[in-house]
């Protein structure tokens, strides 16, 4: 599969568990790209909501985030969540 057709289904994938995880199934999903910020600018999610997406992603994709910074690093857009699951 082609690096671009991957990391397309990647971010699909991550899409749909960070639905399921904090009960996003009225998003438009016509309206969300790889540069969708998480919090500000985004769907409104709060610190709770992007905890409960680190859990979720986690558990789903079998990343591990290390420390504070390095969830701060990779949990800012939904680009940012599929890059840390692509490096996995």
């Amino acid at each position: 599969m082609e690096e671009n057709a991957q990391l397309k289904q990647i971010v699909a994938s991550v899409l749909e568990t960070i639905i399921d995880a904090v009960n996003l199934q009225h998003l438009d999903r016509s309206t969300v790209n790889e540069e969708t910020p998480l919090t500000q600018g985004g769907p409104g999610l709060d610190s709770v909501d992007v905890l409960e997406i680190v859990v979720a992603v986690e558990h789903e994709f079998g990343v591990k985030v290390g420390n504070p910074e390095a969830g701060k690093k990779y949990f800012r857009t939904l680009g940012t969540v599929a890059d840390l699951v692509q490096s996995r």
